[in-house]
């Protein structure tokens, strides 16, 4: 097991392999709507995979350069681990709830249109993620770093595989109704709305972990408002494929 944790590249495998078998099954036996397989597939494999081998790579190259980490007292490292945690999760995730509308503003939505684009919903359309938008979207994570400097070394692959799982939940489909959960995390029925084509519908569910920060900041569109069925995904405008993916 620590070989794997400290293996970037068999971790990446394992956990694409573990959510192709838990996202896909659970949507086989409760999936909400009818997918072109033959059609959109091979896309989001090769979205993937330029996610995890480019996007990623030349984010963190950028981030070299771009970034800010907060001026947090030197003593939070003695604090238990748990609680450091807790705080993390928390200041990081309320950060990328406000990079999350920020990249729905003026020309920062180039950076954020490839994950709006395809015209379906499932747990691999996600994947699309822009260089752009993933260097503005690791600056919270950064900002909140040092709060876990000192911790137990399995937790950079920890989180990894947190966020990537997360992610793969958020854009299921599935029309689940979570009652309680909804007020916690972002849940597929939530987010899918935060994707839908309807005007009425940009500004609702920015929240990339927990969903406290719409009800806080009142951009929360409950999904009990919305009819499910009615909704359809992608992005009004048609944008060259190289332009999307560099988020320009």
């Amino acid at each position: 097991m620590s070989n794997l944790l400290t293996n970037p590249l068999a971790l990446k495998i394992s956990v694409f392999l573990f959510m192709v078998a838990l996202f896909g099954l659970l949507e086989w036996r409760w999936g909400a709507r009818q997918i072109e397989w033959r059609r959109v597939l091979w896309r989001d494999l090769v979205a993937q995979a330029f996610y995890a081998f480019v996007v990623v790579k030349a984010a963190f190259f950028l981030n070299l350069w771009i970034y800010w980490r907060g001026p947090w007292p030197e003593a939070i490292g003695a604090w238990p681990f748990p609680v450091r945690l807790l705080i993390y999760l928390l200041v990081a995730d309320f950060g990328a709830y406000w990079m999350h509308r920020l990249v729905h503003v003026g020309v920062l939505w180039h950076a954020h249109r490839w994950h709006h684009s395809p015209k379906h919903m499932y747990w691999l359309a996600g994947s699309r993620g822009s260089i752009l938008q993933q260097v503005l979207f690791n600056l919270p994570y950064i900002f909140a770093s040092p709060l876990i400097n000192v911790s137990p070394w399995w937790l950079a692959s920890g989180l990894f595989v947190l966020y990537a799982v997360t992610n793969a939940w958020m854009h299921m489909n599935v029309s689940w109704k979570l009652g309680w959960l909804d007020w916690i995390l972002v849940t597929p029925r939530t987010h899918e709305i935060h994707h839908s084509d309807n005007p009425a519908h940009y500004n609702s569910n920015f929240g990339v972990l927990f969903s406290v920060w719409d009800r806080i900041f009142g951009t929360y569109r409950s999904p009990k408002d919305v009819d499910s069925g009615a909704l359809k995904f992608g992005i009004p405008e048609t944008v060259p494929i190289g332009r999307m993916a560099i988020g320009i």
